[in-house]
């Protein structure tokens, strides 16, 4: 999110050896890999070959014909003249006329049905090979070893397989057709020319000199603007993933306006790199057709003292300069199909930057390495461990332990000493910088990564499930083994057996969906306990020979922790459980408890003997034990009023209670959600827009840009009457040329004005090109940057049910900003510009033919209308193509962005090939339809191009006819062919961008639906609210999630706060304390019932005023990319913040010494989403950011979870004394952590049913009592 400095540029290698430098390296280390253009083919087959070939062919033949018309018209107008000139009979003439005029019929049939055939073949192979490479990237990724992942996001990953891969199937598909045919186009052209008079070929042949020389010199300069541009994409999209994926932590933080300024500035940096492309390609498309107009005029200077001298006649002539203006104007053609070769070649760099890297120690990933059979004994020998994003921190130190087979040995110790980087190791996460670590007697390192994860299971501190149902969530723990393709009913007796063993199978059985209930993306319409409690069952599901269990049940209630324990502990038997834990509660049956402290081992022993040893096992046992004495709390005689309704007799297990997560909706395993069906969507805008609406919409972004729009439209008008004054020219030309032999004195004197007006015409259209590019390329940009703006705006201010929904989750978000606004260049100032350019054409064209021969004018225009319709159906079918695959690469994006986001889970399950291959099924289905739709956008494309040679014939015939007749002079008919010829082109290339203003309109329908949508909540107030006092109350307050409406959660909850007051909220997961949380936040607002703050309803407030004085701190923290003072002062006025006051709200969240120990301090990186620190680090980090902000209400939701027991008490006493100046509102499930609470609330069913003080509720020996007894470790 913020500047993201490789770690080996922003930390020192001090701690590490040359030897561990080097392995370190290799663990990060991504070479960029530079490519040509041919490699992007890489993954055709034989077959794909066979019809790339094929439609090479058919562009070759496709090229060749359009060049033909120029030696027909060349002989027929030679003829025509002849007839003018008294040189032949008008039976003749009117006999070459047909002749001529039926090989043009030939040449029409010839060119659509090559033209199809190229560009179907193309358009196929696209689709095919950018698929294949998705599918590669996507593979390649999924082998990558953990510490690749520590400098590069999700959003980023999304970026690159939807927009990368994108450019790729742009720069493989139809614009290879146009640029084959174009390169055919131009050989055949000079191959006619040369044969007609070699000498003036080869004189006008330097203009190919000049066009090159200006390719090459262009070509640099667009390749470096473009990959800069793709840089600043790709950053972009890492901040949208950060974004996204921790909305309800940005939101909290009102850090909205922040974050909005670092995703515009990568705007604005691609925005910059973008005008300088674009202002590139609009002075090589001038100097382009400057030179083509230069090479007319050259060639009729040279062609008249050819004819004068004899060496030369005027057919010839003719017949060169047309054969050369169409090779010319076709090598400009190249330039916009080279450009997006180039940007394809940039972003298949990238892409292939990761396909081929090689991670290490993987060489025995799917065959060596196995052992018959396994024991379970591991041994860490001299382990040494740095992480690669942290060279300059040892993790572990020289660390030996020996670990019994079928034994359960607990591992210990405060924040950072080691605990998870172990089991990392164990997985094969990261490679140690030196020692050994032995299974069964072998070096991990010499044992397939695959294999050795199917002998193990894994349950997160964090656990991570698939957006699809439960069933399948825990079935994926099956993987493989030997029941992975057993009987449906068999497979459902193993899951139904693992969920009774983690204390899952009644919650789940209560769902109104069962065991087919989706889960959302990353479990998010689950609560936590829930969550945990499945993955615990897919981890069982396995009987792994080795377990381990890294904070397995830190999210569970004590009830649900003591049966899921239990069961652990019987699941354990016979197995090696390896056990990290704070709560010391959950360990002390283990076989063995090794205790670590800065990476090395200080204790180890069994519970009692640690204990004896009074050392820092012991202080850690004594710091954990709960006070269940009945002593008088200070607070004891405060009567809070709270009342005490009676408990409803439905399971809380079924009230479920999404997590304060972000989003959800991945189709990562082909799920549909069910239910949220009347909320918004952004693939399903509530309107369907005209086009007219469209482009007011669009204009309205261009108010401050009109100067820079009207002086680009000018440019527009004139770079369109180039073509009707060159056909002046051109015609005075060859009436010129026609002149007998006596007069030319005269001919050479009016050849030379009209050859120089070409000189003239020139040097105005390449200054006229140069500005079109130049002022509506910079408006389009802007377009662009202000749509993403906005955009992006737009989505931070949506509700939390918004992103709730299944099709926004993170990847979906990620792909839609990628994708939209960029898309709609299509239908910016640059492509309008176009459309003018080529209206003007068409107009002047009509209005010269007319003006100059009105019949054979009005036959011309008669043929545009053809040609428009044709032009517009194609778009039509371009842009029902394009919604469909924008939907099917939007939803790829995403499962992308899930895998990658839990990348540990699905290294851990072995799902690597699964995930691929989903992805490779929903391309595949969605390749076979995208074709099918191709076909008929292709054959509209093959006659729009086609039909320009019958509007040719049809003029030649005609004109001819009337010089013939004796109705036209020379003059006329030539002019006014060459404007009916301009007519036909014009009104085809009208639509020849179908396929980029299908995108836009689709995009500029999906962002006009955003943007018009506005959050339905209720009338705020016109100002902040005062500084709030933090009296807080619910009055029968009824509340269930929109994606999930029959799901009631809150049923009726009335509930007081005094100000001041330390209010505590416990109970069993899903019962509804975090809901409560998210309604003081207003993440969501009540179905029914009130809730105030200091008797004002929250709905009335200015929400970011109110969350500037509130104050939250998750269960699960997030962090962002940037330095540890970024994240600290993240939506704060940085100036305001003193250096010593970061420090001492740093010291009092425990935290401080641990930044001073990193050499960089309060600059060192955090990366993305903290994952340079460990799960406590970010938790205290999390704490002091909170702190900071001088809350007058403070939300703790299971804060101190995450931390060990030393960090515990200390943060626990920064807390409690924060606490005594404010309103808290605190969830937990240790109770240790809120004893010292004004009011302890039990919850269940979504209601209060026991309240008081710790000594009042321990007196009582209700609901509280039986959950605190289960937590003590002296019971």
């Amino acid at each position: 999110m913020f500047n993201r400095p490789s770690p080996f540029e922003s930390d020192s290698f001090s701690m590490a050896s040359i030897s561990e430098q080097e392995i370190l390296t290799q663990q990060i280390a991504t070479p960029i890999i530079k490519i040509n253009y041919l490699q992007l083919f890489r993954y055709a087959t034989k077959k794909d070959w066979f019809i790339i070939g094929v439609s090479f062919l058919a562009a070759i033949i496709a090229g060749a014909i359009t060049t033909m018309p120029a030696l027909l018209t060349g002989l027929l107008i030679g003829s025509i003249q002849a007839s003018w000139s008294g040189g032949s009979s008008q039976d003749t003439s009117n006999s070459e006329l047909t002749r001529f005029t039926i090989y043009f019929v030939y040449l029409f049939l010839g060119e659509i049905v090559s033209c199809y055939i190229a560009n179907i073949g193309f358009i196929r192979t696209g689709i095919i090979l950018s698929s294949r490479i998705r599918e590669r990237y996507l593979a390649a990724l999924l082998s990558q070893n953990i510490a690749f992942f520590d400098n590069i996001g999700a959003g980023e990953i999304s970026t690159h397989i939807t927009a990368d891969a994108n450019l790729i199937r742009d720069g493989i598909s139809e614009k290879v057709s146009v640029a084959v045919q174009c390169s055919a186009s131009v050989v055949a052209a000079f191959v006619i020319s040369f044969m007609r008079d070699w000498r003036l070929t080869l004189i006008l042949a330097s203009s190919l000199i000049c066009i090159a020389l200006v390719f090459a010199a262009a070509g640099i300069m667009l390749t470096k603007y473009r990959q800069q541009w793709l840089g600043e994409t790709a950053e972009s999209g890492t901040i949208v993933e950060e974004v996204f994926s921790s909305i309800r932590t940005v939101v909290g933080l009102n850090a909205q306006s922040e974050l909005v300024a670092r995703y515009d500035g990568c705007l604005a940096k691609a925005e910059r790199f973008a005008n300088n492309a674009r202002l590139i390609s609009g002075a090589l498309l001038g100097a382009v057709f400057a030179v083509i107009y230069l090479a007319i005029g050259l060639g009729f200077w040279m062609g008249s003292r050819f004819l004068v001298a004899g060496t030369s006649s005027y057919v010839d002539i003719l017949t060169i300069i047309l054969a050369t203006v169409t090779g010319i104007a076709c090598l400009g053609g190249i330039v916009p199909p080279l450009q997006v070769f180039t940007i394809a070649t940039a972003a298949g760099s990238r892409l292939y930057s990761t396909i081929d890297r090689k991670p290490p120690g993987t060489a025995n990933r799917f065959s060596e390495g196995r052992l018959d059979s396994v024991l379970g004994h591991i041994e860490l020998q001299n382990v040494r461990h740095i992480y690669p994003s942290r060279p300059d921190i040892v993790v572990l130190d020289n660390l030996s332990l020996d670990i019994e087979p079928g034994k359960t040995t607990a591992i210990v110790g405060p924040s950072g000493s080691g605990k998870s980087t172990i089991i990392e190791l164990l997985e094969r996460f990261y490679d140690p910088v030196s020692g050994n670590i032995l299974l069964d007697g072998h070096n991990l390192s010499e044992l397939s990564p695959n294999w050795l994860r199917q002998q193990i299971s894994l349950v997160q501190q964090s656990p991570t499930l698939f957006a699809t149902t439960i069933f399948e969530n825990i079935r994926y723990g099956l993987v493989g083994t030997s029941d992975e393709n057993a009987s449906k009913e068999d497979i459902e007796n193993i899951v139904y057996g693992a969920t009774r063993l983690a204390n899952a199978h009644d919650f789940i059985s209560k769902l109104p969906d069962g065991y087919d209930t989706l889960v959302g993306e990353a479990g998010v319409l689950l609560s936590g306990g829930q969550k945990q409690r499945i993955a615990i069952a897919r981890a069982l599901i396995s009987n792994p020979r080795i377990l381990l269990l890294d904070e397995a049940t830190s999210a569970l209630d004590s009830t649900s922790e003591s049966i899921v324990q239990a069961a652990i502990e019987k699941a354990s038997q016979g197995r090696t459980t390896i056990v990290v834990a704070h709560r010391l509660s959950t360990v002390k049956s283990a076989d063995k408890i090794i205790v670590l402290s800065g990476g090395q081992l200080v204790e180890q022993g069994t519970h009692d003997f640690l204990q004896g040893l009074n050392g820092v096992y012991s202080r850690l046992a004594k710091s954990q034990a709960v006070n269940l004495s009945e002593r008088k709390s200070p607070n004891d005689d405060d009567s809070l009023g709270v009342p005490i309704p009676h408990t409803k007799s439905v399971s809380v297990e079924t009230e479920k209670e999404p997590p304060p997560l972000a989003g959800s909706g991945s189709p990562l395993f082909d799920t549909v959600h069910k239910g949220a069906d009347a909320l918004e969507s952004l693939d399903r805008p509530r309107h369907q827009y005209s086009m007219q609406t469209l482009l007011r919409f669009v204009n309205s972004f261009h108010k401050d840009t009109m100067t820079l729009v009207s002086m680009g439209f000018l440019a527009s008008i004139q770079t369109g009457a180039g073509a009707p004054i060159q056909a002046v020219f051109l015609a005075k030309c060859l009436v010129a040329l026609a002149r007998p032999s006596a007069e030319f004195p005269q001919l050479r004197s009016e050849t030379n004005i009209w050859a120089g007006m070409h000189v003239v015409l020139a040097f105005v259209q390449f200054f006229a090109y140069s500005a079109q590019a130049s002022a509506l390329g910079k408006c389009t940009e802007r377009l662009i940057r202000r749509l993403g703006d906005l955009s992006f705006r737009a989505l931070l201010d949506k509700d939390m049910s918004f992103f709730d929904m299944e099709e926004h989750g993170v990847g979906a978000l990620v792909s839609f900003l990628g994708t939209e606004p960029a898309s709609m260049a299509g239908m910016g100032c640059y492509a309008i510009g176009n459309y003018i350019m080529a209206l003007t054409t068409l107009i002047g064209a009509i209005a010269t033919s007319i003006a100059v021969g009105w019949k054979l004018g009005l036959v011309g225009a008669a043929t545009v209308p053809v040609l428009l319709m044709c032009g517009f159906l194609r778009f039509r079918v371009m842009a029902q193509l394009e919604a469909h695959l924008r939907q099917v690469y939007q939803e790829t994006a995403s499962l992308a962005s899930e895998a990658v986001s839990a990348i540990r889970t699905v290294l851990s399950l072995n799902r690597e090939s699964k995930v691929a291959g989903v992805f490779h099924d929903k391309l595949a289905e969605q390749d076979s339809k995208s074709i099918r739709s191709s076909l008929t956008s292709s054959g509209l494309f093959a006659f729009s191009q086609s039909a320009p040679l019958l509007c040719t014939a049809l003029g030649l015939w005609y004109g001819g006819t009337l010089v013939i007749s004796g109705e036209y002079g020379l003059f006329q008919f030539i002019l006014s062919f060459a404007a009916v010829n301009i007519c036909g082109d014009a009104a085809g290339s009208i639509f020849s961008s179908s396929p980029d203003l299908a995108k836009a309109k689709l995009s500029a329908t999906r962002l006009k639906g955003l943007l018009d949508r506005q959050p339905q909540r209720p009338l705020e107030l016109a100002g902040p609210p005062p500084h709030l006092q933090g009296t807080i109350e619910f009055r029968n307050v009824h509340f269930s999630y929109p994606t999930r409406p029959d799901r009631q959660i809150l049923n009726g909850l009335d509930l007081t706060v005094h100000k001041g007051k330390y209010i505590a909220l416990v109970g069993p997961s899903g019962c509804g304390k975090s809901t409560i949380v998210a309604l003081l936040e207003r993440f969501y607002h009540p179905l029914a019932g009130l809730v105030t703050m200091d008797g004002l309803d929250l709905s009335s407030m200015d929400m970011s005023a109110y969350r500037n004085q509130v104050a939250l701190v998750n269960q699960e923290p997030t962090l962002f990319q940037g330095t540890i003072r970024d994240n600290l002062l993240l939506g704060l006025d940085a100036s305001k913040y003193s250096q010593e006051e970061l420090e001492t709200i740093c010291k009092d969240a425990n935290i401080l010494d641990f930044i001073h120990s990193l050499p960089l301090g309060f600059n060192t990186m955090c990366g993305g989403k903290g994952n340079n620190f460990s799960g406590g680090q970010k938790q205290r980090l999390a704490i002091a950011r909170a702190l900071l902000r001088r809350p007058s209400v403070l939300l703790l939701d299971e804060v101190t979870s995450a931390l060990d027991s030393e960090s515990q008490s200390v943060v626990q006493a920064a807390l409690d004394q924060a606490a005594k100046q404010r309103t808290t509102v605190a969830i937990a499930h240790r109770l240790s952590a809120v004893q010292n609470a004004d009011l302890i609330c039990f919850l269940e069913d979504g209601v209060i049913v026991e309240s008081g003080t710790h000594a009042e509720l321990i007196r009582r020996r209700g609901h509280y009592f039986a959950m605190l007894s289960l937590q003590n470790l002296e019971k």
